[in-house]
């Protein structure tokens, strides 16, 4: 289905990059729809959400563009006003075929934008979205005015993007669906009396990713630096990972904070993002080179990111914690989950990160040694293997004769979110180490060998 004016006699179809915008007509604005109406001369017609309207019925005066002789504020040429009562029409509409999408495609669809804007495939393969401010960090009520993003300016997209903490022109799609509101334009961004943007203007306030004067809000001159970011093969940027990429930033000295099993439902932690992972293990008395007793076997993975991390991920909404985990096991490592799955007995731990608004769950999964090799040679086999995981490591739980390296050395790496406080953690609870072991390997300092 291509998206076509609805206006009579016009021939304009949704064709992308041809340089025709499509609005749609603001229904369920009374006013609005009556200067529309007045505009484009509807008689006996009831348009439905799905009627939308050309470019080419919108004549520019200055910075602003109204349809025929009628002069209205809530339209913009570049970066269109939308309201928490009318949706802009998606340039994304050119319909990918849900043939064309397989599961590994639907998935990051999902995965990149999920904790930011609601989205489903429709029958046709298209993302549906439920507009909202794309800013992660974002307070504001929800009925404030919404922007859509600057996408025939790419270097006025650029300067918006990485504003809000996304630093890439990878996915170019992703800028037609998303907006942002009102809430982060300082007030010299509009046009007197009203709320259309000024050209050039860019986000400046409210912003976790840009910490400048908010008067720095317009776009002057062309930076070399940043158009040589702009670029197509994936380097340097983050693509439909960018929405979720703050979760995965360094974090700082104890920001992760553990949750009591108490006030696990509380309601303070219910608007945060959610995410389970899991710690599988096996008990492990064969020695490595008949010297170092292991205790027990552990698996952790090498993430897509250069972070050392545990099988999960984040958790769909109203999805159900131990189905989350388990479903995630099963993309990551290929689990057979029919054999092997985490209850809500496995939990081990929670902790929570008010800065990355984050609340991580931790569990359990004991195995045999055997059933933890065989899990170790399907996980190469898992839909995810090559993408999101880049391989299964074993922890070494030993300490070499020069007191360093070892466990001590492995406990140097840099480890996604809280999953270095999630092993030592579960060290202790299930008693595979001693806590005078656990200390001495994590003050161990290196030493000239």
């Amino acid at each position: 289905m291509v998206q076509t004016c609805s206006v009579p006699n016009c021939d304009s179809k949704l064709i992308k990059d041809n340089g025709i915008i499509f609005y749609r007509i603001p229904l369920h604005n009374s006013k609005s729809f009556e200067r529309w109406s007045k505009a484009l001369e509807i008689e006996n017609w009831t348009p439905t959400e799905n009627c939308v309207v050309c470019s080419k019925h919108f004549q520019k005066y200055s910075d602003q563009t109204s349809p025929s002789e009628v002069s209205f504020t809530d339209l913009l040429c570049g970066s269109v006003l939308n309201d928490s009562k009318r949706k802009i029409c998606s340039m994304n509409n050119n319909k990918r075929k849900s043939n064309n999408l397989d599961h590994t495609n639907t998935k990051r669809l999902q995965k990149g934008i999920k904790k930011t804007i609601p989205i489903t495939l429709n029958k046709y393969g298209t993302r549906n979205f439920e507009q909202g401010c794309f800013v992660q960090t974002c307070q504001a009520p929800k009925d404030l005015p919404l922007y859509r993003f600057p996408y025939n300016n790419k270097h006025l997209l650029h300067i918006w993007s990485k504003r809000i903490g996304l630093s890439t022109l990878y996915d170019l799609e992703l800028y037609l669906d998303i907006t942002i509101c009102k809430n982060h334009f300082h007030e010299d961004c509009y046009d007197k009396n009203s709320l259309q943007l000024k050209p050039n203007a860019i986000p400046s306030i409210n912003l976790i990713d840009y910490l400048g004067p908010p008067e720095n809000c317009f776009s002057t001159t062309t930076n070399s630096e940043e158009i040589s970011m702009m670029t197509s093969n994936g380097d340097h940027t983050w693509g439909w990972l960018g929405s979720t990429e703050q979760f995965g930033r360094i974090s700082e000295l104890n920001e992760f904070i553990e949750i009591p099993k108490s006030q696990l439902q509380d309601e303070k932690y219910a608007c945060f993002a959610q995410a389970a992972h899991c710690f599988i293990y096996a008990e492990n008395s064969k020695k490595v080179f008949n010297i170092y007793h292991p205790r027990a076997t552990i698996l952790m993975q090498l993430r897509y990111d250069g972070y050392f991390g545990f099988p999960g991920g984040l958790i769909d909404a109203n999805e159900d914690i131990v189905n989350a985990v388990n479903r995630e096991m099963a993309e990551e490592i290929n689990l057979n989950t029919d054999l092997h799955s985490v209850t809500n007995d496995d939990h081990v731990i929670s902790h929570w990160s008010e800065k990355k608004k984050l609340v991580l769950h931790f569990y359990k999964l004991k195995v045999t040694m055997a059933e933890l090799i065989e899990i170790e040679k399907r996980a190469l086999l898992a839909q995810d293997y090559g993408s999101e995981v880049l391989g299964t490591v074993r922890i070494p739980l030993y300490t070499l004769g020069d007191h360093y390296r070892g466990f001590p050395v492995f406990l140097k790496h840099n480890f996604i979110g809280c999953s270095r406080e999630q092993l030592i953690a579960a060290l202790s609870i299930l008693n595979i180490m001693k806590p005078e072991e656990i200390k001495l390997a994590l003050s161990a300092n290196s030493i000239n060998i």
